[in-house]
């Protein structure tokens, strides 16, 4: 009897230690900040520091029919998207910088549109279209004519 008795408290007693045991846990700060958590320790070329984290709690896990309603759920609804951005560009990306520059210096070049032409030289005096390609005759700044042509987008081909 007095044997059963010591032996179930040298169990349980094992038990509570093996239940309140802490892990350590260890944080590695390497040279650049760069910060990392291992359980085995650090490497030599990072600063290390220790620390002891308690058991972590138990929880159980849920059973399958609870995850499967809540997947056939989620696999029911129907889910909109609503894509919003810019205005698609005919027209050639440039570099904003390389844009201005090409304003400024009233240099017409490939992949310009035709608000930036008119933007460098005002209405055209003329105009002719042919098979989509359009054909504007704008006044420069030294009163000659320049013609620029367009493609059926509005920009310089």
């Amino acid at each position: 009897m007095r044997r059963c008795l010591y032996s179930c408290i040298v169990l349980s007693f094992l038990h509570c230690q093996t239940a309140h045991t802490a892990t350590q846990v260890y944080k590695c700060t390497a040279s650049n900040g760069s910060v990392t958590f291992s359980d085995s320790g650090c490497p030599s070329d990072s600063h290390q520091a220790t620390h002891d984290l308690e058991s972590p709690m138990t929880i159980p896990a849920l059973p399958k029919h609870t995850i499967e309603q809540t997947l056939s759920k989620q696999q029911r609804r129907s889910t909109r998207v609503t894509v919003i951005g810019d205005e698609p560009k005919p027209c050639g990306a440039f570099d904003q910088t390389e844009r201005r520059t090409q304003l400024i210096r009233k240099q017409v070049t490939s992949g310009m549109s035709r608000a930036e032409v008119e933007s460098m030289f005002g209405k055209p005096l003329k105009q002719r279209s042919h098979n989509g390609i359009i054909s504007a005759t704008y006044r420069s700044a030294k009163n000659q004519q320049r013609s620029v042509r367009f493609n059926q987008h509005g920009c310089v081909p």
